[in-house]
């Protein structure tokens, strides 16, 4: 087992054949892995904590101060870029490599590794938090309000597995792209199936009604039409979109 990598050790405890793919002067995606006569093709990518600002932390816990921090939790184009970078290298394997799915396995480590989790989701979905000022109070997450690297990479990604790792624990969601021609058969994959409590399918989230879609011919870039597009679309009045942010604090404490 390599034990280099997570994704490689997540399908392999699902019961699936893990297969490295070789390097070569193209640039090539990483796994081909097979799960009940199910194959995928998989690019893993991992965001290490940048070195600049886990060095800012440390001088000001090692000052005895408490480290805050809060991070939005919207798109972000340094994480945008690597969407595009696992993009072309899918694209290149899935020329030469039989298989039915693709998808890209995204893990965020270290001390902002959640944050990046979620920040890599509204990425790829384009995605913030809508509510009506007179509604129900509920935050409902909003797919597509913005420009979205699954629309955009939509003849490519079928799906993304988003993971963070704390401490010895692994969360991991399987990202559907309802933009996908076969995103229907990625959610009713053996895959899938390992994973039914960490399933991300936005189709099925707005017919239970705890999300909102933006499906329709809506310039992303206009918020305004973005806003009146989702009025008429579920009846809302006074209907804001809001970003989410996570906030940390820490401080050093000294060993007894």
């Amino acid at each position: 087992m390599d034990t280099r990598s997570i994704a490689a050790q997540v399908f392999r405890s699902w019961g699936a054949t893990v297969q490295a793919l070789p390097t070569s002067t193209k640039e090539e995606c990483d796994w081909l892995v097979s799960l009940q006569n199910c194959a995928l093709i998989a690019e893993e990518k991992t965001k290490f904590e940048d070195a600049v600002a886990l060095e800012a932390r440390m001088k000001t816990l090692r000052a005895g101060e408490v480290h805050g921090r809060t991070i939005p939790l919207k798109p972000n184009n340094r994480l945008s870029a690597i969407v595009k970078k696992a993009v072309g290298q899918l694209s290149s394997s899935a020329r030469e490599i039989q298989h039915d799915l693709r998808v890209l396995w995204f893990t965020g480590t270290g001390f902002d590794g959640e944050a990046k989790h979620y920040q890599l989701m509204a990425t790829l979905y384009g995605s913030t938090r809508v509510f009506e000022l007179n509604g129900d109070g509920h935050h409902r997450t909003c797919y597509f309000f913005r420009n979205s690297d699954f629309y955009r990479f939509r003849s490519v990604l079928d799906g993304a597995y988003v993971t963070y790792v704390t401490g010895n624990t692994l969360t991991v969601k399987l990202c559907l792209n309802p933009y996908s021609p076969k995103w229907q058969e990625l959610r009713d994959s053996p895959f899938a199936a390992c994973l039914k409590n960490g399933l991300i399918d936005p189709v099925a989230e707005e017919r239970e009604g705890f999300a909102y879609i933006v499906d329709g011919d809506v310039d992303r870039a206009a918020e305004e039409e973005v806003m009146r597009y989702l009025q008429g679309k579920y009846g809302l009045k006074q209907a804001m979109s809001i970003d989410m942010g996570m906030t940390s604090a820490a401080i050093l404490v000294p060993k007894q």
